[in-house]
């Protein structure tokens, strides 16, 4: 990389950092911030739900499909990925048993990924419920 290519991304992330300063003015910014602080046990909790869904959901793709996950890592790598819905198609159940698994896996995936959203709008509108409107 040259010298002039690398100052400027110094200053990008310069002016990248004094906007996020500004966010501390924000209302909306303090109440998101406000929500978080009082969710926090909530967020927890859930994040710790997704973590054991991904450790069972590993085990039990584990079991099912020995041939297709070489590790128990493969297993985890895919059932993350099935969490999040990212799914990069690169390790894939291949037996019908092992596809059912994937489909219900999918299914929680979406509901465990919706659920902090859920908790932080409710706190939202609760907060803002609280304080009055943001005008």
């Amino acid at each position: 990389m040259s010298y002039g290519f690398r100052l400027f991304k110094l200053l990008r992330l310069f002016k990248t950092l004094r906007i996020l300063r500004l966010l501390r003015y924000s209302r909306s910014f303090q109440i998101i911030i406000n929500v978080l602080n009082k969710e926090k046990t909530a967020l927890t909790s859930v994040c710790f739900m997704a973590l054991g869904y991904i450790i069972v959901s590993a085990l039990v793709m584990f079991s099912v499909e020995p041939d297709s996950f070489n590790t128990f890592f493969d297993a985890v790598y895919w059932a993350t990925t099935a969490l999040t819905t990212v799914g990069y198609g690169d390790i894939y159940p291949v037996t019908t048993i092992g596809r059912i698994v994937s489909m219900v896996s999918s299914v929680l995936g979406i509901a465990f990924v919706a659920l902090p959203s859920g908790i932080i709008t409710a706190g939202y509108m609760k907060e803002i419920n609280e304080k009055g409107n943001l005008n």
